[in-house]
């Protein structure tokens, strides 16, 4: 299976947006926290973050990205992948894919949010050795505004 991994195109904006809905979809998530996804390639686009969507045969069937919350810490958002794609290693190069990025841009923590209820990404993201931490509220993390939806893990690289 031959699938290409790179920083996210313009040709891929409208493919982005519709795959990270169809995500929020199937998952049932609160719609409160779909923000960004109208064009990923901005809401990415600051000098230390970065956007990467997976393609097989032109479709987008994972992608993940990283934001800079300050100066050693990179906010990993938007990390899904498509369901017949799970479980067959695409994640762990995606992440692999990201780290390398964050260790690039000199951050020495990567952070992340995951809704609650899923149960499949707290076990992905404990198995990449994520662990579970309580961040302070910020302004640039919505997310880590609502810890009863929310479990928040980090990595030290």
């Amino acid at each position: 299976m031959q699938i290409e991994i790179g920083k996210i195109q313009d040709k891929d904006i409208k493919k982005a947006k519709e795959f990270c809905l169809g995500i929020f979809k199937e998952m049932g998530w609160d719609k409160g926290f779909v923000y960004g996804f109208d064009n990923l390639k901005d809401f990415f686009s600051g000098k230390r973050e970065v956007f990467f969507v997976a393609r097989f045969k032109e479709r987008i069937v994972a992608c993940g990205g990283l934001k800079e919350l300050s100066q050693n810490e990179g906010l990993l958002k938007r990390f899904y992948v498509a369901k017949e794609f799970r479980g067959k290693g695409l994640a762990e190069k995606m992440i692999k894919k990201i780290k390398e990025f964050a260790k690039e841009k000199r951050y020495k923590t990567i952070v992340l949010d995951i809704f609650k209820n899923n149960e499949r990404a707290k076990k992905f993201f404990q198995k990449q050795g994520f662990r579970v931490f309580i961040p302070s509220s910020s302004e640039k993390w919505l997310e880590s505004q609502h810890p009863e939806k929310f479990q928040f893990r980090k990595i030290n690289l």
